[in-house]
């Protein structure tokens, strides 16, 4: 029993220890300040919950709105700071290394299911996006526990585990637009490989699909309802079709290979020891159930966003926990007795060392993040002190938008809103966006690249 609470716990450690020393460090940059400001809006305005909002009259139809809500009811209670933001991605990434554990745990056993809890938890392109308000996190998250609930089904043969994995299934396409569909053609690729899940029936999978859309479609439904073609062509057209064609973001086929070899380090050698020992092997029936789940996990993934010309570091974020299972597999079969040594004796002594080493790491004057944009800094405190139906939006981008509702607590109005006879107004530019400044306008501040100009 202490040695079970040990695998657990080491992974959790040792993820704290690299996501929360200087954890206010930064600023709210891109998606954590669009994100953040369109939930927080949600909650200071219930008109505007259901169907999220850029800007009181701006519907925000890019994706579905359950981490917004999450986030954004934190800011509401807790104040606008970035360990507020920040630490529901934390919980999720949080969850993420249990759920690896438990996996790996009921499958391969405790040892590999240590080491691949490790790996995750000390996986960079994993711990990184707990600085930022992450839809993939959570969405990796209810898909894992999805995925926790099916293996439960194979090891107690209770089929209502199935059916009730289809809950976090459903909040996963609360997440992002229907990638979380992959997972059940995962499933039936596992289901077709081992004998887990022969138990099962065609009525089972019809459950578990059935209560998956029991939780997604009410949401996507009443959009569809409320807002008609406005919300299918931006939701569907502009989110998933353009970003299928290419349209947004289009990057080579051997973006992620070129990514991961540069990041991945060390845990690329485990993850080769890890195949290579799988390649030669003989393997027990848990094991062979657990490899193969990592392997269809991985090819569904690996060519689902290969194909996709949108390539992002943070879409591969499922691959993870797959590849630190297999990198856990490569390192417990090392022929390393040290190993097995350390794993009898020394978790607690192991887990007294990681709590020393972060808060050394969080008392120490380093600096993991830029500080915020001075220019924008400024602008932010010069717009607090205005009166909000004056200042307008001439030329800003949606991120600096949302940061001054974050910060100044207000949205500048669109320029198309103002009235043409109206004296006064003040209208923000930002150099590298268009439209400029008119010759009639009068500068009555500037920091850097932005302007402010009186009309």
């Amino acid at each position: 029993m202490k040695r079970t609470f040990w695998i657990y716990s080491i992974p959790l450690l040792l993820l704290f220890a690299v996501t929360l020393p200087h954890l206010e460090q930064g600023d709210f940059r891109v998606e954590t300040a669009h994100y953040g400001a369109v939930g927080l809006q949600a909650w200071r305005t219930p008109s505007l919950f259901w169907s999220l909002h850029e800007h009181p009259a701006v519907p925000y139809f890019n994706k579905p709105p359950l981490v917004f809500w999450i986030h954004g009811l934190l800011l509401h209670l807790f104040g606008i700071t970035l360990a507020v933001v920040r630490i529901p991605t934390i919980l999720a990434a949080a969850g993420c290394v249990l759920l690896t554990v438990f996996m790996t745990r009921r499958l391969m056993g405790r040892t590999t299911a240590l080491a691949a809890g490790t790996i995750l938890a000390l996986s960079y392109e994993f711990f990184r996006r707990t600085r930022e308000i992450s839809l993939d996190m959570w969405q990796l998250f209810f898909m894992l526990a999805a995925a926790a609930l099916w293996i439960a089904a194979a090891h107690t043969h209770r089929r209502h585990w199935v059916w009730l994995a289809g809950i976090p299934l459903g909040l996963a396409l609360l997440c992002k637009p229907l990638m979380a569909f992959l997972l059940p053609c995962i499933f039936i690729g596992w289901y077709f490989t081992g004998r887990s899940f022969k138990f099962l029936r065609v009525r089972d999978f019809i459950g578990f699909l059935g209560v998956t859309l029991a939780i997604a479609l009410p949401w996507h439904l009443s959009m569809a309802m409320l807002h008609g073609e406005l919300f299918i062509n931006q939701y569907f057209g502009h989110e998933v079709v353009q970003r299928m064609q290419g349209h947004i973001n289009n990057k080579p086929i051997w973006y992620y290979a070129v990514e991961n070899g540069k990041t991945y380090w060390p845990w690329m050698i485990l993850l080769v020891c890890g195949i290579a020992r799988w390649i030669r092997g003989s393997l027990s029936r848990h094991h062979r159930n657990a490899l193969t789940l990592a392997l269809i996990w991985l090819l569904t993934w690996a060519i689902a966003i290969n194909l996709f010309p949108d390539k992002r570091p943070r879409y591969a974020l499922p691959l993870y926990p797959m590849l630190a299972i297999l990198g856990g597999y490569g390192l417990t079969t090392l022929p390393w007795q040290g190993l097995r040594k350390w794993y009898r004796r020394k978790l607690g002594l192991t887990a007294v060392v990681i709590m020393i080493v972060a808060f050394i790491i969080s008392v120490l004057p380093i600096r993991f993040q830029a500080p915020p944009d001075p220019s924008l800094s400024a602008l932010v405190d010069w717009a607090s002190g205005q009166n909000p139906a004056t200042v307008y939006s001439a030329a800003l981008s949606a991120v600096d938008e949302s940061m001054l509702y974050i910060k100044a607590g207000y949205w500048p109005a669109p320029l198309s809103s103002r009235p043409p006879s109206e004296t006064g107004s003040l209208l923000i530019y930002t150099d590298t966006l268009v439209p400029q400044p008119a010759l009639d306008e009068i500068c009555i501040f500037q920091r850097g690249p932005y302007r402010v100009m009186r009309k």
